[in-house]
């Protein structure tokens, strides 16, 4: 049974594993530039691992909701979090390209373990007229390690060396998972999942379309952010001084924009929400190509997307539950390696378009993605109708 007292104590240790799954993710963003020198590689080498990361996080967060079985949610976040301590601490050792790989192949396989699970917690935690403002406060950890641990993770690499940065994000991992062993008490099995169930959500084509969504938006929001501290440098003169205060500005609007989509979200709906913040998001990008290359203008475009890219996952959440409740679990892992895959095309994406026409054409990619995205959600609200006018 649940035996968890504080259920928004709960939450928010939730929030805390989704920070340190978010920050050992991306701080290879903000320390792009040391540690390509340091390993004597280019920086689109770097954002390759990234890629690689994204593929192999893809690949196993719906193969473990399987792998798992019937293990309590609990105990595999638990051991989510412990392997990517492991692997921050092999990323601070790495001392080859080669190495640096294998240790973000450990590492996505620990957030593999994290991510979806501690979504699914956390909206089993509230009742369903609560969940998206749950799911906020779960999600809220991805904004936070933009707006607090990619700028610390920045400062940290740039003051102390980017070794102690990932050596730092070891011992949060370790010890957020002491905080979520004492606050969350369910230890419920979690549902069983067999590979006969990824037959079903694709056959169910509402949630298959809205999966398809998530990743074509974090194509886009990848396309810039995989190689962003370089392009605010490059496009608009944003000093390398400057970045971790780019990075802070970014990360407190995201707060907002997450938290704000929750809300919306419970109010006029996880399907309308989300249709205005690809809407945004696109135009966005869009104003982007336009603007002078000047630094406070760059840092302000930063922030905005940044905003409107986060307000996307609450309630694309809260929409997958709502469509298919019985499939919850494995909505949630999938809709989170869909993501990945996103991140993984974004990021080759930004890489070939900077070879290949400049720094100036990320943001056009970006809205291209986006366009996608939104081509996947009118397939969804489609297949919707259809299904309840069937029924």
């Amino acid at each position: 049974m649940d035996t968890t007292r504080h259920p928004t104590l709960a939450l928010w240790s939730l929030c805390l594993a989704y920070f340190a799954m978010g920050t050992s993710a991306i701080a290879l963003v903000g320390l792009i530039q040391e540690i390509s020198s340091a390993f004597g590689v280019s920086k689109p080498a770097i954002a390759g691992v990234v890629t690689l990361f994204a593929l192999t996080f893809a690949l196993l967060a719906p193969l473990l909701q399987v792998a798992a079985g019937r293990l309590p949610r609990r105990t595999l976040l638990l051991a989510g979090l412990c392997t990517m301590g492991a692997a921050s601490l092999w990323t601070a050792l790495a001392t080859s390209l080669p190495s640096l790989a294998a240790a973000r192949v450990l590492l996505a396989l620990g957030s593999a373990a994290v991510g979806p699970v501690a979504s699914s917690l956390g909206a089993g935690l509230v009742p369903p007229a609560r969940q998206g403002q749950a799911l906020a406060i779960v999600f809220a950890g991805m904004t936070f390690a933009t707006v607090l641990g990619l700028p610390l993770a920045t400062w940290a690499g740039g003051l102390l060396g980017w070794r102690w940065a990932f050596g730092g994000l070891a011992a949060a991992s370790l010890l957020i998972a002491v905080l979520v062993a004492v606050v969350v008490g369910d230890r419920r099995p979690a549902p069983p999942v067999s590979l006969a169930s990824f037959g079903q959500v694709l056959r169910h084509r509402a949630a298959a379309w809205a999966i398809a969504m998530a990743g074509c938006q974090m194509a886009a929001v990848f396309s810039l952010y995989a190689l962003v501290a370089p392009f605010l440098q490059e496009r608009f003169g944003v000093a390398p001084s400057t970045l971790p205060l780019a990075f802070l500005l970014a990360g407190s609007l995201s707060v907002v924009g997450n938290v704000a989509a929750g809300r919306v979200g419970d109010r006029i709906g996880a399907a309308r929400t989300l249709w205005l913040s690809t809407g945004s998001l696109c135009l966005a990008f869009c104003v982007v190509l336009a603007l002078p290359a000047d630094p406070r203008v760059g840092m302000a475009a930063f922030a905005v997307w940044s905003m409107l890219g986060m307000t996307f996952y609450a309630p694309q959440q809260k929409r997958l539950i709502e469509l298919a409740p019985e499939l919850r679990n494995l909505l949630l892992a999938m809709n989170a390696s869909a993501l990945y895959v996103g991140m993984s095309a974004g990021a080759a994406a930004a890489a070939q378009a900077w070879l290949r026409l400049g720094p100036g054409s990320l943001p056009l990619v970006a809205a291209g993605f986006v366009l996608l995205g939104m081509l996947a959600y009118r397939r969804s609200r489609q297949a919707e109708a259809d299904m309840a006018r069937r029924l």
